[in-house]
């Protein structure tokens, strides 16, 4: 498993002579000169906040490059653009969903040609989509809106040795203040934990370090002395799988039959 996630994304080198030829894309700010000055945020002459209905612009002016960050009010998708500053040419393209990245992010050489692809949906077999669609089926929220004050967040976790997903909901039954938190696993979608916790909180540890320290806490207690038994000492772990054998050899000796032998025949039917 970790070898199979040891990349949180695929890169794609794009061959010179197979490049795409697309129109290449220069930064023109006269293209925002119908938008106005957004007065939420304050402007100068290296950044300025722009507005335009339910859209907002971020323009950024560094030393070698211009960022440009397109987001909206009532979704939390958010498109980001950064140009070579000497030429305007763009230098790189991608997507956010809730601060993560999404999609293929493109990167430009200086003269315009698609040199690199970095696939950031690729250690997800469990799609953004389908998680979108999953929690408004089951919990009758959309992650898309904004207005319903959820969050997400997903990474390739180094605990874990997986993808994950993690979403915070308001809770139905007090959601002034609780929230509701899922983790997820990104390659089935299944549910690996869920827990409510108060929106305001002195507690440091967030619920995906509680659930680490309960996994810590549950090894701990199956590794740890539960009980002797004729002699021989047995961890909680081995004392539920040597109940559990001697179960079967009852069940076998009660009904006359031979567990060992089923199993054989079932793995040849397989």
């Amino acid at each position: 498993m970790t070898g199979i996630y040891s990349c949180y994304s695929q890169i794609k080198t794009v061959p010179k002579k197979t490049n795409n030829k697309n129109k290449m894309e220069y930064f023109n700010i006269d293209i925002y000169k119908d938008w106005e000055i957004d007065s939420e945020w304050s402007s100068s002459e290296n950044k300025k906040f722009l507005k335009k209905g339910e859209e907002r612009l971020r323009i950024r002016f560094y030393e070698d490059e211009i960022q440009l960050n397109k987001t909206s009010v009532i979704n939390p998708y958010k498109k980001i653009f950064v140009y070579y500053k000497k030429n305007k040419l763009l230098r790189s393209y991608g997507m956010q969903f809730y601060q993560f990245s999404i999609g293929i992010r493109k990167i430009y050489d200086e003269t315009g040609i698609l040199v690199k692809e970095i696939d950031n949906d690729k250690p997800y077999i469990f799609s953004l989509p389908q998680l979108i669609e999953k929690i408004k089926k089951e919990h009758d929220v959309d992650l898309e809106d904004l207005t319903q004050g959820c969050s997400v967040h997903r990474r390739v976790d180094k605990n874990l040795k997986k993808p994950i997903y993690e979403v915070y909901l308001l809770s139905k039954e007090d959601p002034y203040s609780k929230k509701k938190y899922f983790l997820m696993d990104g390659v089935t979608g299944e549910l690996i934990h869920t827990t409510s916790y108060p929106r305001r909180s002195d507690e440091i540890k967030t619920p995906f370090n509680q659930y680490l320290i309960s996994l810590e806490k549950k090894e701990q207690e199956d590794n740890a002395f539960y009980k002797n038994y004729k002699g021989k000492d047995y961890t909680k772990k081995e004392w539920e799988a040597f109940e559990e054998e001697w179960y079967r050899d009852f069940e076998e000796k009660k009904e006359g039959r031979n567990f060992f032998w089923d199993n054989i025949f079932k793995k040849l039917n397989e």
